[in-house]
């Protein structure tokens, strides 16, 4: 549970902290692959998080099971897709629940620690986020394109500075540090960027696949 708790709250860091405005023609298009330390240790390897416009696409691989998380902010949802049984389950991002974990990510206190890094390739400032989950140290690389938060204008308008900041400038978390009883763990760092043209049917739900949300 506690993975489980922590995978959500990266989550909601990778989307909180992008709310998109309007995509304009210098927005990163491709994909950005990423290894996540506790995914791995259950055999999930690498993550390839896909980018067109300020839609997203989270790839999940685990024991040869192919799954997808689809980040569609104009809709305010996020959709699973669940390939083995050919269906998915839709999740919108103004219910309670998805708020709360959206606020943990809001809530956070950021500060620019001054220092920079290259990973994969790209420049990143490292910020210092202390929140209610932990003390962690997030690598933020400017021009990555806009990413995912509910169209809602109240919550745009609430939003805290440093996360509006970050969408004005197109940044994307290419390496989270988490920092406890002094010892620092990566839990998420960006191993590979490919800048390339991405199908518009990547980002939608595969036809014939059924709804399961009413599952849930």
């Amino acid at each position: 549970m506690k993975k489980l708790s922590l995978f959500v709250f990266i989550l909601s860091i990778i989307c909180f902290i992008g709310i998109p405005t309007t995509s304009t023609a210098q927005d990163f298009e491709g994909i950005i692959y990423f290894e996540m330390a506790d995914l791995a240790k259950q055999g999930m390897g690498e993550m390839p998080y896909m980018v067109k416009g300020n839609k997203g696409r989270m790839e999940i691989n685990q024991q040869g099971q192919k799954n997808a998380m689809l980040m569609l902010p104009e809709q305010s949802k996020m959709v699973m897709l669940i390939g083995q049984m050919n269906g998915y389950i839709e999740m919108d991002l103004n219910n309670d629940a998805s708020k709360k974990e959206m606020d943990k990510a809001s809530d956070a206190d950021m500060t620019n620690t001054g220092k920079t890094k290259t990973i994969a390739g790209r420049t990143c400032e490292v910020w210092r986020m202390e929140s209610k989950d932990g003390t962690y140290e997030t690598c933020m690389a400017k021009g990555m394109g806009t990413f995912m938060m509910p169209q809602n204008q109240m919550q745009k308008r609430n939003a805290p500075a440093w996360a509006q900041k970050f969408a004005e400038e197109g940044s994307m978390p290419l390496e989270i540090v988490e920092i406890k009883n002094g010892t620092r763990t990566v839990q998420m760092k960006a191993t590979k960027i490919e800048e390339k043209s991405l199908s518009d049917d990547l980002f939608e739900v595969p036809e014939g696949y059924r709804d399961m949300s009413g599952m849930m």
